[in-house]
């Protein structure tokens, strides 16, 4: 098809000297014109479709996080549904403090990673103590304008939750 148009766009340049008889229909390969057009076709394609590629990729990474945050709250919520774990949530206010810089993913439990709260918010996310559920959180997002990115959780005393992701831009997902 490509061939044929190109043949077609030779014979207009050329001024129809030729006619439709000077093209040969048992050429086997392409020429060197129509692998650069088809090339320079392919370059035009790829420059317009490239920022619009790297907003998806970016927009997938920041709907990671979020989703990454919406486990972490759920988990809270149904660890607390255990009457001993409650009973600890009661004592004082709980939070999990997760940054993503430079060096990597950092997770933080305040007031401390000890005690059945944690251990059970670990094993409703879907790993079997506190330090695997360290090393499974991975923040994919990069930050804007921010040293870093953070995810933080709260649990408070009377056992409602609330989350907060912030270090990118307030930017709409768009484009997924």
């Amino acid at each position: 098809m490509i061939n044929i148009l190109l043949k077609i766009l030779v014979y207009r340049l050329d001024g129809g000297k030729k006619g439709m008889e000077g093209i040969r229909r048992d050429n086997k390969g392409f020429s060197l014109v129509e692998l650069i057009v088809v090339v320079l076709i392919m370059a035009i394609v790829a420059v317009a479709l490239a920022p619009q590629v790297v907003k998806w990729v970016e927009n997938s990474r920041i709907s990671s996080d979020l989703e990454i945050r919406t486990n972490i709250e759920k988990a809270c919520q149904f660890a607390i549904g255990n009457e001993d774990v409650f009973s600890e949530v009661e004592s004082g206010d709980h939070q999990i403090y997760i940054t993503k810089d430079s060096s990597g993913t950092h997770v933080q439990a305040i007031p401390d990673e000890s005690g059945i709260f944690w251990d059970r918010v670990a094993q409703v996310y879907g790993v079997n103590d506190w330090e695997e559920f360290k090393n499974s959180i991975e923040l994919k997002s990069t930050p804007d304008n921010a040293p870093q990115i953070e995810l933080r959780v709260y649990v408070y005393i009377d056992g409602h939750t609330f989350s907060t992701l912030s270090g990118f831009s307030s930017r709409e997902l768009s484009g997924s």
